[in-house]
């Protein structure tokens, strides 16, 4: 805590970068704050890449779920006879929002570890599922996915079977 008035107690010639510091520290939080579930109930998707070759996660982003990901999410938490089906279908639904923004992510992904340049080709893609009631040993696992497109109503039957 710090008691001082006006400006911070770096030298002026330090000054630009405490700034881009502090900025940094501001969106670290903001991407941990979005990696794990609100208030709201609705699970949180973290996403990970990795090459074929080296099999090493690198964390890509993360997207907010919905109601009907809520309900699979918590039918799978909690170890059911149908958890095995709702496991599948969140995979299914996220291999199909992966595949719509396939070549923006890949790019996206690209630029933040650019030594995943030459493995453009050979990426795979994976989650981590955070919900509120998850076991813990379930939170821990990342879950590997193929990017495909769901065509239709038969390929929601197709991921139910998978």
């Amino acid at each position: 805590m710090s008691m001082k008035k006006g400006k911070s107690n770096v030298p002026p010639a330090m000054r630009g970068q405490y700034k881009r510091q502090a900025e940094m520290n501001e969106q670290q939080k903001a991407m941990m704050d979005a990696s794990r579930p609100g208030e709201d109930g609705f699970p949180v998707f973290n996403l990970f890449v990795r090459t074929k070759a080296k099999k090493i996660w690198y964390p890509c982003g993360s997207f907010k779920g919905d109601e009907r990901s809520a309900a699979l999410s918590k039918s799978y938490s909690e170890d059911g006879w149908l958890s095995g089906i709702s496991k599948n279908q969140l995979d299914g639904g996220i291999a199909g929002s992966l595949y719509s923004d396939l070549d923006q992510l890949k790019e996206t992904v690209i630029r933040a570890y650019p030594q995943l340049r030459k493995a453009r080709s050979d990426m795979e893609f994976g989650y981590r599922l955070s919900y509120t009631g998850l076991p813990e040993d379930k939170a821990k696992i990342i879950h590997q996915v193929d990017p495909v497109e769901n065509k239709g109503p038969l390929d929601g039957l197709k991921n139910i079977f998978k």
